[in-house]
């Protein structure tokens, strides 16, 4: 069935390949208005600052040799679709995976560029930082674009970024690219130290015995912990092993790049790991504690129930009512019931002092 889809898709595509294949200003000047799909585009020259640029100088753009150029289009726009699947520089791997939204990951080199399929933050729901969606990429030597279906963290970092002009020199799309990894481990890395400032005021706290909020602060941080494992970790090891089997036919800078976004993961999510069972350590301390304070209150229960036993089985004789039951004629009676009531319970924290319970 997947290969029919993928066969099917092919063919999509392909047919868009055989079209008359009209310049790409032309295109470009169709969909001219907001709704274009293209979110932001920009230049970036040697020894210049990075260059916001118009739709219209898009073919300008690419096909200067001395420049790189980064575009990145929102998928959900139909038109931005169309113009993706008709451009003709990109891969037909590239428009394959835009055609079947395919959100599986990847990273392979095809037709002279780099092909990518990651994962980035979303804004979509604050109240987890950890909700993710996929972003397409594809990256040359002279141009980085990239495609989503939903508004990302660590794209929207790069647009700022390009637009303040804080960027070291770049000089390919792949170095771009690179730097796009970087600042959503970036992310990671911010909400690991978000974490580690958490659980160390939580570990205070329950060393302190304040041990009332803890247990849902503690099973979120893992929560966070394991979703960012399971997230990222595998796309680390897709990355070293990328890099492990192409090495030679990158070039040194890019090479350079992609080798720090790899090792810079991988130290974030080692630091999440570690996180992860420091908040297990925590819990199993806090349980511990709970246990400790459960036990505590329970044995002063029990303490109480013996004391008050004798004294309740000798109200419950005096209280039964029946014929004969002494003291019923005597005004002194009930005070005497009341010494033997106290009396017992005397004796019975004697017993429990002369055992060595209390």
């Amino acid at each position: 069935m997947h290969d029919i889809r993928k066969n099917t898709c092919r063919a999509v595509v392909n047919e868009y390949s055989r079209r008359p294949v009209r310049s790409i200003p032309a295109f470009i000047n169709e969909a001219a208005g907001a709704d274009r799909g293209l979110i932001c585009g920009f230049q970036l020259a040697r020894g210049q600052r990075p260059r916001e640029i118009p739709v219209d100088d898009i073919a300008a753009c690419l096909s200067q040799p001395d420049a790189v150029t980064w575009l990145h289009f929102n998928l959900s726009e139909a038109r931005a679709r169309r113009w993706l699947l008709q451009a003709q520089f990109l891969p037909l791997a590239m428009r394959e995976l835009l055609q079947e939204h395919d959100e599986n990951r990847r990273i392979e080199l095809v037709e002279g560029g780099l092909l990518l399929v990651v994962s980035d933050f979303t804004f979509e729901d604050e109240s987890d930082p950890t909700e993710v969606a996929p972003l397409w990429c594809f990256a040359s030597p002279g141009a980085l674009i990239t495609a989503r279906m939903h508004p990302l963290k660590g794209v929207d970092d790069l647009r700022l970024a390009m637009r303040n002009g804080s960027l070291p020199e770049l000089t390919s799309g792949v170095e771009i690219a690179a730097l796009l990894l970087e600042l959503r481990t970036g992310r990671v890395r911010r909400l690991a130290q978000m974490m580690i400032d958490r659980l160390g005021d939580i570990e205070d706290e329950i060393l302190a015995g304040d041990i009332r909020e803890q247990r849902e602060q503690l099973g979120r941080t893992r929560r966070i912990c394991a979703r960012l494992r399971r997230q990222f970790s595998p796309e680390r090891a897709d990355l070293g092993k990328f890099l492990h089997r192409n090495a030679a036919e990158l070039a040194d800078s890019d090479l350079k790049a992609l080798q720090s976004e790899a090792d810079s993961l991988g130290f974030s999510i080692e630091e999440v790991a570690e996180l992860y069972e420091r908040a297990k350590l925590l819990q199993e301390e806090l349980a511990a504690r709970l246990a400790e304070n459960t036990g505590r209150n329970l044995y002063v229960l029990s303490i109480l129930t013996a004391v008050l036993l004798p004294m309740t089985l000798i109200t419950g004789i005096f209280g039964m009512n029946v014929a004969g039951m002494p003291g019923l004629q005597d005004a002194h009676s009930f005070w005497r019931v009341m010494l033997l009531v106290i009396a017992s319970g005397v004796m019975t924290l004697v017993g429990l002092f002369w055992r060595r319970l209390l």
